[in-house]
């Protein structure tokens, strides 16, 4: 498997399977529900560790089953991560129907998971996170580089399964793009009390700050990953790549969210919910949640 990622850029595309055979796995595919099903814990190396609360859930969401298509990414990944010195991750599978809310693109960068500073696990990951150690992978023989990632997860794997893929600003304009969109949200920003997670002072800034960024970064297009490929970028404010969801106005979408971690970060986070580790859960609108784990 030949990586293509590098330190100096925040994303990469990387080609996990034959394109041919994505299109055909995918053909009878299709979303009966919004929804999602998340995995905390070791790799699942293993197809016969894959917890059968993914089976339910498919059966429950998706047309048809969705394993053939996953194992191949699934494969990729765990070899990926395993290779960069890492046996932990967060897997989350998101299923999605057609939609025109993302007609426009919401450009954004994604938060850091675990705070290496205080120990509070920031952004989309929250929680109190005990800090771990920074380790860099070496470049291997060869002319092959490898990228130096970090156990304070400043990257992540995504891929689509079924859909269009996520959209990202070209990787020669991803430090102008963090630079407007930093621009954008100072100029933007408003001083009002926030009492509430469903703030409508936080909601509309929000919204203003998506309109001028569709504005002022379209002049810069926008790149996606190829059927097969999957999709390795930084989060954070300094690195992370500016990428927005894609246009689903033409279809539903099936995508494979990917964040790695040290057992002590993820365990961590999912003690934060009340939760034991490792975990897998599954939520979707009109059907009963499920679960498997401690």
């Amino acid at each position: 498997m030949k990586d293509r990622s590098a330190t100096s850029k925040s994303f990469e595309f990387l080609e996990y399977g034959p394109p041919g055979s994505v299109a055909e796995s995918n053909a009878d595919l299709s979303v009966k529900k919004d929804s999602f099903w998340s995995y905390c814990g070791p790799l699942l190396s293993d197809p016969e560790a894959i917890p059968s609360s993914l089976h339910d859930w498919s059966s429950a969401v998706l047309s048809s089953p969705l394993l053939p298509l996953l194992l191949p990414f699934l494969t990729f990944a765990n070899d990926f991560l395993t290779r960069n010195g890492l046996d932990h991750y967060w897997l989350t599978i998101r299923a999605t129907r057609a939609t025109a809310e993302f007609n426009r693109p919401r450009w954004h960068t994604d938060d850091l998971f675990f705070s290496r500073e205080s120990g509070s696990g920031g952004g989309s990951g929250g929680g109190q996170i005990a800090p771990q150690p920074k380790k860099k992978k070496k470049a291997r023989g060869g002319d092959q580089t490898e990228p130096a990632l970090d156990l304070q997860t400043d990257w992540k794997l995504c891929a689509t399964l079924l859909g269009p893929s996520t959209l990202f600003v070209p990787a020669p304009d991803q430090a102008a793009a963090r630079s407007t969109s930093r621009s954008v949200k100072r100029a933007l920003a408003t001083d009002h009390a926030c009492t509430s997670i469903r703030c409508v002072g936080c909601a509309a800034t929000a919204d203003a700050v998506r309109e001028r960024l569709c504005a002022d970064l379209a002049p810069l297009g926008r790149v996606c990953a190829a059927p097969g490929e999957c999709a390795f970028f930084r989060i954070g404010p300094e690195e992370g790549a500016v990428h927005s969801e894609p246009c689903m106005s033409r279809g539903d979408r099936v995508f494979v969210n990917v964040v790695p971690g040290s057992r002590d970060e993820l365990e961590g986070l999912v003690a934060r919910w009340g939760m034991g580790f490792p975990r897998s859960w599954w939520v979707a609108p009109g059907v009963l949640r499920g679960h498997d784990g401690s």
